[in-house]
Parts: C-alpha cells; structure tokens; sequence
C-alpha cells in the first residue's frame, strides 16, 4: 500500500492495482443480475451510512445517485445510450467504494475515504459529457409523467364543451333513407326502444341521456311497469342505439 502525505489524486487510484483488479471483475457483474443488485444495495448502504456519519461529501453523494440510476437503467435496456464499458467502469468504482480493503482501508477513520471519493469524482469528470446526456434524459422522461393540475384543467375544458352541447337544445332522430325497405337499425342510424310502437321513442333532449343526466322516463305502460334492471336496460338501448350515432352538429355528448 502506498503512503500519501496528501489525499490521493484520482489518477492514482484509478492506475492502482485495486482498481485494475476491481474493473477485470466489474463485467462478471453485467452477466449476474443477483449479484450487481447485491452490489448496488450495498453500496447504497455505506453511501448512506458514511452521508450521515459526515464523512462523505454531498459531490460524491450526489454522484453516487447518478451512478446507481445509471447502472441500474442500463442493465434493464430502459436507457441504451451508454456504452457497455462505461457501464463497467462505473460498476468497478461501486466495487472499490464498498471493498473495505483498497488503496488506503476504510477502517483508517476519515482518511479510508479519500481514495474512494477521489476516484468518484476522477470517474465522474471523465464521463462527464455521458452523465450530462443522462440526466437530460431522465428529466425529458420525468416531463412525460401526467400532471395532475393540468389533467384537471382539461377536464373542465371538457365539462365546460359539455355544458355548451347541452345548451343547444334536441335534435331529431336520423331515420331509414326513404325507399331503401331498411328499418332504422339496419341502416345503421338510431332506433327507437321498441319497433312495434312509436311511442316508445323517447323524445327527451338528447343531453338528458346523456353520460351526465339523467335515466329517461318510460313512456309506454310496459316499461312503466318493469323493474329497476329493465329500466336501466332500456337506457342502455338509448344510449347505444340512438344517442351513439348522433354528430356533433347534434349537441350529443357521449
């Protein structure tokens, strides 16, 4: 083990022969899901640990972050801009971080750091520009998510373009065209709630059966007479059959 009068430069622990050692091994971990999550939860553990002691710096925290993210989107082919060897490079430093035996051992007090934290950051400037790419994809991903304060927004937009197809009043019933010997079903337009009466049409605007107003009365005796489940069915025939095939022009709101 060398002896340093002076923190360790990062290029000296990155030529050391720990590190050499800890990279020759690094690609093994690529190849052994288990063991790189093993490696990442541990290493996120003394972080952790040496953040609330005080003895590792917020840089080097903060980098460490990035690292863990970087890694663990790279091996599951959510992020694929990073090329194979800097994932290597970067789950060797997370070898050396966590080995409490290295260029200078953690179990001397305070000083057991220097050599991790200079190598983090020798490794973090070296793959600078990589980093940059990566935390610009993570916000531009981030952007995608739903904001709830706009999904409100559009959804009194949508309330508001409801309430002014209400106010426009009813419209008619498409019929059959004339001559073809179609009845209204078959020709793909709106049909009453019964083919034998045409009373059973329910004349009501069209925003009363609508998805926000409310059931249609009956208007014949036989449904006035049914139940609570053939009520609902017949609305169901409103909405399917006449109300569904309406145009905007129409005012129906589905």
């Amino acid at each position: 083990m060398a002896t340093y009068k002076s923190a360790p430069s990062g290029d000296d622990v990155a030529g050391s022969k720990f590190f050499k050692k800890f990279l020759a091994s690094a690609e093994g971990y690529l190849k052994q899901p288990t063991r790189l999550k093993k490696l990442l939860t541990d290493a996120y553990a003394k972080a952790s640990e040496k953040k609330e002691l005080g003895t590792l710096a917020h840089e080097a925290w903060e980098t460490l972050q990035s690292l863990f993210r970087l890694i663990k989107l790279s091996i599951s082919g959510e992020y694929t801009e990073l090329p194979t060897s800097t994932v290597v490079g970067a789950v060797a430093v997370l070898i050396y971080f966590i080995s409490p035996i290295d260029l200078i051992p953690d179990f001397f007090p305070v000083i057991g750091l220097l050599d991790d934290m200079a190598l983090i950051a020798w490794f973090s400037t070296s793959i600078k520009h990589e980093l940059d790419k990566f935390h610009a994809w993570e916000q531009a991903k981030a952007a995608t998510v739903a904001n709830p304060d706009q999904f409100t927004s559009n959804r009194l937009s949508m309330e508001s373009t409801n309430q002014s197809a209400k106010n426009t009043g009813t419209s008619p019933y498409p019929t059959a065209p004339a001559g073809t010997g179609q009845s209204a079903t078959d020709a793909g337009l709106g049909s009453p709630s019964s083919s034998t009466s045409p009373t059973s049409s329910i004349t009501k605007p069209i925003s009363d059966v609508g998805p926000d107003g409310p059931l249609p009365e009956p208007t014949n005796e036989s449904a006035k007479s049914a139940g609570v489940d053939d009520i609902a069915n017949v609305s169901d025939g409103s909405r399917d059959g006449n109300v569904g095939q309406h145009n905007d022009a129409g005012g129906n709101v589905r």
